[in-house]
């Protein structure tokens, strides 16, 4: 009886203090980052001699630990995406920052410029405004370019901190491997730990799934598929590249055991801080920085087109008052051409150009493609194909379409391409760096033209009350304008009145100064609007000489109208007008769909007000986001924490109850001695 009290007593002091230990290890370690509570539990010795084995194990409830993986993986990424959001918001809610309050300023002294146009001073005023809008464009570009290295450096130093965390995760694998399984040799709780702490932090930079293997390694994949760490320790790498702008980072899985083999992930659905940052690039720092950019252009080019349908306070037909950037296309490694393209706005075609990068690709030594990109790089549906007969080098602008189409527009892009060669391929990216590349072409406050390079007149011996009304300029480009005068000018107009062979037809001639006749127009009705367009014949007079006008009022046979040179038109402001109503006028494609595919185009401040209203909406979204995910991450983290955290109340009482079963042992034994000395005492 003795013995087998003291085998009982001594099984049941080492059990609990086991337990005091294991208890005494979770109050240690309460404060251990990625600690797990532990637990020991025991079997009875057979017959009832005491305690058997005895078991530590951690509380780990492996769906809790999943789903805490994911809502870390949720938060970090709103977290990190609200981060960078507030960055820009914070830069466009600042009404000093706002580039409509600098267009809205250059139109008003354009307006003004108008009311005197014969004041030099005004139209000094439109130069200078004009330069701060420029400087406003350059600054905002270059903080939004800042931001973008930023993001880059954040990525980077993101990616680094993912590939140590990968290399962690299989060492631990290969320790707990090298521990094996049996009861002599018991995995240590501790390397658990900090391969699930491991894997925790990773689950803040992408988005994984984990699978336990037979061997008790834990294979780490990305929500995608890719393998990062997989059996007997082996793991994948996270590399950022750029191709071809550097600039850009591209996410690539590299193998360990051959970095010469890399597979590009898609841009979504990585998840976590990296996935934040490659979305936020995506959604709105660049589609911000392309939009900025194609702003820019379509103001200064629509300016540049109206101011030379003008004329300057010198008498001279207007020139451009900005200079637009040339950009160069960004070659692929694998080209083997030794070209390469440059890329401007075609002139006057500004309105066509979307806020997209292009893909261009060489087909065969005749034949190129461009395509729009969509916010992810890919190529989307809209593309044109340009053929140059003799090869290339060539240049391209829209009338180079095989066969144009009505909608061919080319995007507005005016392309050089050098000596390139099959299968080379580009990326054009005109709208990058445009809003910080802008320049002013003149500093002359002359150069400002208000006046129209036109004027109609009647001649005092008509007999009827018409008149000449809504000249309009169109181009000053064509064989009909000097730089200063009418090319053979004045035109005469004479009303012939009804043709004789057809009495529905109104006809009126078009003479020049020598006589000679240009043209004649002819009307079904006694409506004379847009005379040199219904002139007969193809090109139309209109198309010829670049302008056209109106007939008011009843003519009679024989009456005459002169089209002169606006000379000494100096307080004139027909072409002012014309530049002031730019600002209402739809001048900024929204798409690359063609423009019959709904409405296609916003005015200057639609569209920076949709460039602002589309930063504003995301930073509300990842506000609210935020919001959500951190609260079901507060709720995870304690379900999680109730079975595999420590509770100081809990092991407090543990402790005590233990103490208490670890005295109450000790008792067994004292009394076993006892007995076993009365029994000795017995037999003496």
């Amino acid at each position: 009886m003795a013995d087998s009290l003291l085998s009982i007593g001594k099984t049941a002091v080492l059990a609990n203090s086991r337990l005091l230990n294991t208890t005494g290890n979770n109050i240690a370690n309460i404060n251990t980052p990625g600690y797990v509570r532990q637990r020991t539990t025991f079997v009875s010795e057979q017959f009832g001699l005491g305690v058997g084995q005895g078991t530590t194990e951690r509380l780990v409830n492996e769906f809790t630990q999943k789903q805490l993986r994911r809502d870390t993986t949720n938060a970090a990424y709103s977290s990190q995406y609200l981060a960078e959001a507030n960055r820009l918001d914070a830069l466009f809610s600042n009404a000093a920052n706002s580039i409509a309050t600098g267009m809205n300023n250059l139109f008003q002294q354009i307006q003004t410029a108008n009311n005197d146009p014969t004041q030099l001073s005004n139209r000094q005023l439109v130069i200078g405004t004009s330069q701060s809008l420029l400087d406003q464009f350059k600054s905002m570009s270059t903080l939004i370019a800042d931001q973008e290295q930023f993001l880059n450096q954040q990525l980077d130093s993101s990616v680094n901190e993912v590939n140590d965390l990968i290399g962690q995760i299989a060492t631990y694998n290969n320790d707990i491997v090298s521990y094996g399984s049996s009861n002599s040799r018991p995995i240590p709780l501790d390397l658990l730990d900090r391969r699930d702490n491991a894997i925790l932090k990773l689950a803040e930079y992408v988005d994984i799934q984990t699978v336990n293997s037979n061997s008790g390694e834990k294979l780490v994949f990305m929500a995608s598929g890719q393998a990062l760490v997989v059996e007997r320790g082996e793991f994948n790498l996270l590399s950022m590249r750029g191709e071809p702008d550097p600039n850009d980072r591209i996410i690539e899985l590299t193998l360990q055991s051959n970095d010469k083999v890399k597979l590009e992930l898609d841009a979504q659905g990585v998840g976590g801080k990296i996935g934040a940052l490659t979305d936020y690039r995506l959604q709105v720092v660049n589609p911000t920085q392309r939009q900025l950019g194609q702003l820019s252009l379509a103001l200064a080019d629509s300016m540049n087109t109206q101011n030379k349908l003008g004329l300057t306070l010198n008498g001279t037909l207007g020139q451009d008052l900005f200079r637009l950037p040339v950009s160069q296309g960004l070659a692929f490694a694998a080209n083997t051409g030794s070209g390469g393209i440059n890329v401007e706005i075609e002139p006057g075609r500004s309105n066509q150009l979307p806020p997209n990068d292009f893909l261009v690709e060489v087909i065969d030594a005749n034949n190129i493609t461009i395509t729009a990109l969509d916010e992810f790089g890919r190529p989307t549906a809209n593309s044109r194909t340009l053929n140059s007969p003799t090869g290339f080098p060539a240049d391209f602008d829209a009338s180079d379409a095989p066969v144009p189409p009505s909608d061919f527009d080319l995007f507005g892009l005016k392309l050089q391409v050098g000596n390139v060669a099959v299968d080379d391929k580009f990326v054009l990216k005109p709208l990058g760096a445009a809003a910080r590349s802008m320049q002013m072409a003149t500093n002359r406050a002359e150069d400002v033209a208000l006046a129209g390079p036109l004027r109609g007149e009647f001649a005092s011996a008509n007999l009827g009350n018409g008149r000449i009304d809504g000249v309009k300029i169109f181009a000053t480009d064509t064989p009909a304008f000097t730089s200063s005068s009418l090319v053979n000018g004045p035109y005469t107009v004479t009303y012939q009145g009804q043709d004789s062979a057809d009495n529905d037809r109104f006809v009126f001639s078009i003479t020049d100064n020598t006589g000679a006749v240009l043209g004649e127009a002819r009307f079904t009705s006694n409506n004379f609007n847009n005379v040199l367009a219904n002139s007969v014949g193809s090109p139309s007079l209109k198309e010829t000489l670049g302008f056209d006008f109106n007939l008011t009022g009843v003519p009679r046979p024989g009456d005459t109208f002169t089209i002169a040179f606006n000379e000494n038109g100096f307080n004139d402001n027909r072409n002012g007008l014309e530049l002031s109503a730019l600002q209402n006028a739809s001048l900024v494609r929204r798409n690359p769909e063609p423009f019959g595919a709904g409405v296609n185009q916003y005015s200057l401040n639609q569209s920076y007000a949709t460039m602002v209203g589309n930063i504003g909406e995301r930073t509300r979204q990842a506000r609210t986001a935020d919001e959500a995910n951190t609260a079901i991450l507060e709720q995870t983290t304690l379900w999680y924490e109730s079975l595999s955290g420590v509770n100081l109340d809990e092991e407090a009482a543990d402790l005590v109850r233990f103490q208490q079963s670890y005295a109450a042992a000790a008792k067994i034994l004292a009394t076993s001695q006892t007995v076993f000395d009365t029994l000795l005492q017995a037999v003496r």
